[in-house]
C-alpha cells in the first residue's frame, strides 16, 4: 500500500511541477518567436496597433496554453490532497520527524492558494483587458489604458507562476526528506 501511495504522491507532484515549469518557460519563448515573425492579423484593426500584432498573436497562443495548464495544475493539486493525507499515515510524524511533513503540507496549501488566485482572480483580468484593448484599437486613449492594465496583470500572472514554481519545487525537496513510518516498512 505504501508503494502505491508513494507512486501517486510523486506522479501528482511531478506532473504539477512540470505544468508550472512549462507555464514559466513557454510564454517568453512564444513571445520571442512570434515577435521575430512580425505577423499582421487581418481580423484586427491595425490603425493604432503600432507593431502590436505579434503581441496579440503571442497573447492568444499563451492564453490558450495557460488555460489548459491552469486546469492541469488544478487537477494535480486536487489529486494531491488525498494522496498527501494518505502519505501522513505512512510517514514518521513524531518528534523531529514532524517538521518536514508540516512544511510540505503548508507549502501545498500556499501553492494551491497561489494557483487558485492566479487562475480565478488575476487571469480573468488579463483576458478582460486584452479583449477590451483589441475591441478599442481605434480609440488610442482607451486602447493604451487597457494595454497598460493588460501588461500589469500579465506581469502579476508571471510573478504568481514564478512563486508557484518555487513552492512546488520546495514541496519536492522537502518530500525527499520524509521518513517512512517504522511500522509501515515492517509490514512490507
Amino acid at each position: 500500500m505504501q508503494a502505491l501511495i508513494d507512486a501517486l504522491y510523486w506522479i501528482c507532484l511531478a506532473t504539477w511541477f512540470g505544468a508550472v515549469l512549462f507555464s514559466a518557460v513557454a510564454p517568453p519563448v512564444i513571445i520571442r518567436v512570434i515577435r521575430g515573425a512580425d505577423p499582421t492579423l487581418p481580423r484586427v484593426l491595425s490603425v493604432n496597433l503600432d507593431h502590436q500584432h505579434s503581441t496579440l498573436l503571442a497573447g492568444s497562443v499563451i492564453a490558450e496554453l495557460l488555460q489548459l495548464l491552469f486546469r492541469i495544475e488544478a487537477a494535480c493539486a486536487a489529486a494531491f490532497l488525498p494522496v498527501l493525507v494518505a502519505k501522513w499515515f505512512t510517514i514518521e510524524r513524531s518528534g523531529p520527524h514532524l517538521f518536514v511533513p508540516l512544511i510540505v503540507t503548508a507549502l501545498y496549501v500556499i501553492g494551491t492558494a497561489f494557483l487558485l488566485y492566479g487562475w480565478r482572480v488575476v487571469w480573468p483580468k488579463v483576458m478582460l483587458h486584452r479583449d477590451t484593448y483589441i475591441d478599442n484599437a481605434d480609440d488610442v486613449d482607451k486602447a493604451n489604458a487597457e494595454l497598460d492594465l493588460f501588461d500589469r496583470y500579465s506581469g502579476e500572472t508571471a510573478s504568481i507562476v514564478r512563486n508557484l514554481l518555487a513552492i512546488v519545487l520546495g514541496m519536492i525537496l522537502f518530500s525527499a526528506a520524509l521518513v517512512p513510518h517504522v511500522a509501515m516498512t515492517q509490514i512490507q
